[in-house]
């Protein structure tokens, strides 16, 4: 007897798209969830240099629309064509781009990098690894370690002055003639820990003499700031990005332990950087139906919601829709698209007064502004909820 291979469960954002009435709804569905995408897409395809800004933008068309195929295909046969995890599936998409015009474009640079990637998983003194979604390498005893930060003052000095320590770490041989194997041991040794992958390739190519090219995009110098004023779908600087993450993961976590009423005051009024609650589904940190569960209203909460007075933005159409769903994770996307929501609404929602609902947010940011007090950015400003 063949064994039975349960159907791909449709992830909760795309469920406005799926079940939307007719084609003009879900038209303005669709726009909805590509507005919400599209940082996703560029800061992925802006992390591979091609031709230039106008390659990058044609990386995202390209990516667009392929994922717009796909939508549509899901909402006309959700059940064969569901999609489980969006912002997986868009990441996957958009590198798949990328990588397709890296390769055609850059055969000669495709090819080294690809030979260095092969040595190292096959040469026994090498290790590549996977660690946060990105790849990092060193000889066989610093496997699993993690990569050495951009400010580690050797691995500083050679990514910005390369050409300066090539015989230091030869001493009296030629980093363009000794085998690459070689100049893989010479520079991991040099260097004492695991690096980046991309670190690697830069460092690699220089003492090599080939023409660097990265596929790392290069990143501005900002000023440092908060957490709250970065934008989702901006860039942190690279040498901050797993520290910015790691922040969310820990601010979420606090989150998903504040008392039911502060929690729904703090997340359906989560505002921080002008994202709302897009934030922690563009970076990976909790899904859409994650944050439907952390929410947790009550079918009389959410029933409250759709027949307020004070939500004008909801038409009867979109209302007969919330009324014919029965699942929460649906319901839940459906409200996703009104987030934030005022305060009067979420008074209503709990069956309280505004300020009330102001006082239980500003409990909630006091106490996570208090558990997150010591978490500090590389740059080493103090971050508040």
């Amino acid at each position: 007897m063949e064994e039975q291979i349960a159907p791909i469960q449709l992830d909760p954002l795309l469920l406005p798209f799926v079940e939307a009435p007719d084609e003009s709804a879900a038209g303005v569905c669709l726009e909805e969830l590509l507005a919400l995408i599209s940082p996703v897409i560029r800061k992925i395809v802006g992390r591979k240099i091609v031709s230039g800004a106008q390659s990058s933008e044609d990386d995202c068309q390209e990516s667009l629309q392929q994922i717009i195929k796909a939508l549509w295909q899901c909402r006309a046969n959700p059940q064969q064509h569901a999609i489980g995890d969006f912002r997986r599936y868009v990441m996957v998409v958009a590198s798949h781009v990328a990588r397709h015009h890296l390769r055609a474009e850059h055969p000669a640079y495709h090819s080294l990098r690809e030979s260095l990637r092969h040595l190292l998983r096959s040469d026994a003194r090498f290790a590549l690894w996977e660690r946060d979604r990105d790849w990092v390498c060193g000889l066989a005893t610093h496997q699993n370690q993690l990569p050495a930060p951009s400010t580690n003052s050797r691995l500083s000095q050679l990514l910005q002055q390369p050409l300066a320590y090539d015989e230091v770490i030869l001493p009296g041989r030629d980093a363009q003639s000794v085998a690459q194997a070689d100049l893989l041991q010479a520079i991991f040794v040099w260097l004492g820990h695991a690096v980046a992958f991309d670190q690697l390739v830069k460092i690699f190519f220089a003492l090599r003499r080939v023409e660097e090219f990265s596929p790392l995009a290069d990143t501005d110098d900002e000023d440092a700031r908060s957490w709250s004023e970065i934008l989702p779908g901006t860039e942190p600087p690279q040498d901050e990005e797993a520290v910015w993450r790691q922040f969310l993961e820990k601010l979420w976590l606090e989150i998903e332990q504040l008392p039911p009423l502060q929690r729904i005051a703090y997340l359906l009024n989560f505002t921080a950087g002008d994202g709302s609650l897009e934030i922690f589904w563009l970076h990976g940190v909790a899904s859409v139906r994650r944050i439907g569960q952390a929410v947790g209203l009550s079918e009389e909460q959410l029933a409250r919601v759709w027949e307020n007075p004070a939500m004008p933005m909801l038409d009867d159409q979109m209302r007969q829709q919330a009324a014919r769903l029965t699942d929460y994770d649906e319901k839940f996307a459906l409200l996703w698209r009104y987030l934030p929501l005022n305060d009067l609404v979420i008074a209503r929602l709990i069956g309280t007064e505004r300020q009330k609902v102001i006082n239980l947010r500003k409990s909630a940011g006091d106490r996570l502004a208090r558990r997150l007090a010591i978490f500090k950015l590389d740059r080493g400003h103090s971050v508040r909820a």
